[in-house]
């Protein structure tokens, strides 16, 4: 298990369980009023279908359309650019709290908001969503350094049965064999190596406006929605503006957006 933060939250204590087990709960940090908010302005994009954003049957996952061409091929798994779309999405990327909690985690006051990864809002819907096996986001990231941190934000409820992430503690600090993969680049849950692993793995129940903060090497894996309701969250990922994209990488594809958190803001939080 991992360790869940209830406002206010002490920094060196989340630092130190965030190092330990690759992800952090923080509890109600965005006020329902935020999330409403938040929510009704993310329905109306995916309502209008407006791009750019990645459908279910182009991955292919277990449980998707097999091609766009069937019913529920025009699905939406992730709305895409979500930070540059409005300004309630960029409001949320440029919390103050939540910048302060990511500054910490990554010890440095500037950090920078990939527009590339992890800038998207995530949806499961009821009869077309699929699952995602366990993985570790930077298998497809290329950076100097792996260290990035994502910031996943429930608009709703989300548990096992919706396809709530779960993620297993620890995991980011274990290098696997290229045989505990398959082609896909998942790890496989049955392999020896991975099966102690991922017997540990823990989905949270989380509610609208809980946040979890983990490293882009922790495992993690969903299910697919067996509920009669869309699952919505959003999520964004940072790392220190010294740890530059590979040139010529995807990661390198887009110019990210650089915070700089005042140093007293990070040793007097006032979370």
């Amino acid at each position: 298990m991992f360790a869940e933060f209830c406002l206010p939250v002490h920094l060196a204590s989340l630092r130190e369980r965030f190092q330990a087990d690759g992800a952090v709960l923080v509890r109600g940090l965005l006020s329902p009023d935020r999330v409403n908010e938040i929510r009704r302005v993310a329905m109306d994009a995916v309502a209008a279908r407006q791009p750019p954003f990645e459908l279910e049957a182009e991955l292919g996952y277990p449980g998707a359309p097999v091609s766009t061409a069937v019913e529920g091929g025009g699905t939406i798994r992730r709305l895409r650019n979500m930070a540059a779309r409005n300004p309630v999405f960029a409001a949320w990327a440029g919390d103050p709290q939540l910048l302060t909690m990511v500054s910490y985690l990554l010890d440095t006051p500037k950090i920078t908001l990939t527009q590339v990864h992890h800038n998207s809002l995530m949806s499961k819907q009821p009869s077309f969503s699929s699952d995602t096996r366990w993985h570790r986001d930077v298998r497809y990231w290329r950076f100097a350094r792996p260290e990035l941190v994502s910031a996943w934000l429930a608009l709703g409820s989300e548990t096992s049965e919706n396809g709530g992430l779960g993620f297993i503690a620890g995991s980011h600090q274990v290098d696997f064999p290229e045989h505990a993969y398959d082609e896909r680049e998942f790890l496989m849950a049955s392999h020896p190596l991975a099966a102690p692993w991922v017997a540990r793995a823990v989905f949270p129940d989380l509610q609208a406006g809980d946040v979890v903060l983990f490293d882009a090497r922790t495992f993690h894996a969903a299910s697919r929605n067996r509920t009669a309701h869309t699952k919505y969250s959003l999520v964004y990922s940072y790392h220190a503006s010294s740890n530059q994209p590979l040139a010529g990488s995807r990661s390198a594809s887009q110019l990210g957006l650089i915070f700089n958190v005042a140093k007293q803001q990070m040793e007097v939080s006032g979370l």
